[in-house]
C-alpha cells in the first residue's frame, strides 16, 4: 500500500502536473461543496460556485506559497461566494448555533420560529462576522486556517467569534423575551 503523500507534495505534483491535480479535487471537493451549498440559495449556485472554486485553484497553482492547503482552498472558495455575492448579503443557517440556542432557556420552541428568528440576526451581522462563523463552523476550519484566509491572526478570529456568539445569543434570548411580551 502507498502512502498518502502530504498536501504540499500534491500541490507540488500538480504545478508539475496539472493532471496531478485530481487527488487535492478528490480530498477537498466535499468540504468545498459543502461550504458554497451554506452560502447559497440552490444546489446549482452551489454546484457551479464549487466548480468555479476548484477551477480558480488549478489556474492559480503558481500562487501557492506552501503552508495549510485547506485555508488555501478555504480562501479561494471564500473570495469565490464574495464575488458571487457582492451585491447581497449571504445568509447560513448555521444549524449549530441554532441547536445551541434552542438550548438555552427561551420561549421559542417551534423550530420554523428558531431558523426565522436566527436568520434574522445573522442578517444583521457585518459580512466580517458572518463569514468567521460560516468557515469556523459551516467548514469546520480552525481559528488559525480562518485567520490565513481573513488575514487575521488566530487569537483574533477565537476572540471574534467568542463575542459574535455571544452577541447572537444575547440578542436571541432578547428577541425571545419580546416575543412572550
Amino acid at each position: 500500500m502507498q502512502p498518502i503523500p502530504d498536501e504540499s507534495a500534491l500541490v507540488r505534483r500538480a504545478m508539475r502536473d496539472p493532471a496531478q491535480f485530481a487527488p487535492l479535487y478528490e480530498r477537498y471537493f466535499e468540504r468545498m461543496y459543502a461550504y458554497c451549498r451554506r452560502r447559497v440559495d440552490s444546489v446549482q449556485e452551489a454546484e457551479d460556485l464549487c466548480s468555479l472554486v476548484f477551477a480558480r485553484a488549478l489556474a492559480g497553482l503558481a500562487g501557492y506559497r506552501g503552508g495549510n492547503v485547506a485555508a488555501w482552498l478555504f480562501r479561494i472558495a471564500h473570495n469565490t461566494v464574495a464575488k458571487h455575492y457582492r451585491a447581497r448579503t449571504p445568509l447560513s443557517p448555521l444549524e449549530d448555533i441554532a441547536d445551541q440556542m434552542e438550548n438555552d432557556d427561551t420561549e421559542i420552541t417551534d423550530d420554523a420560529d428558531l431558523h426565522l428568528a436566527l436568520a434574522h440576526l445573522l442578517e444583521q451581522l457585518p459580512d466580517e462576522q458572518r463569514d468567521v462563523l460560516t468557515l469556523t463552523i459551516d467548514a469546520g476550519l480552525t481559528s488559525q486556517e480562518v485567520g490565513v484566509i481573513l488575514g487575521k491572526s488566530a487569537v483574533a478570529v477565537r476572540v471574534q467569534l467568542h463575542r459574535t456568539i455571544q452577541r447572537l445569543r444575547e440578542q436571541f434570548r432578547q428577541l425571545s423575551k419580546e416575543q412572550t411580551s
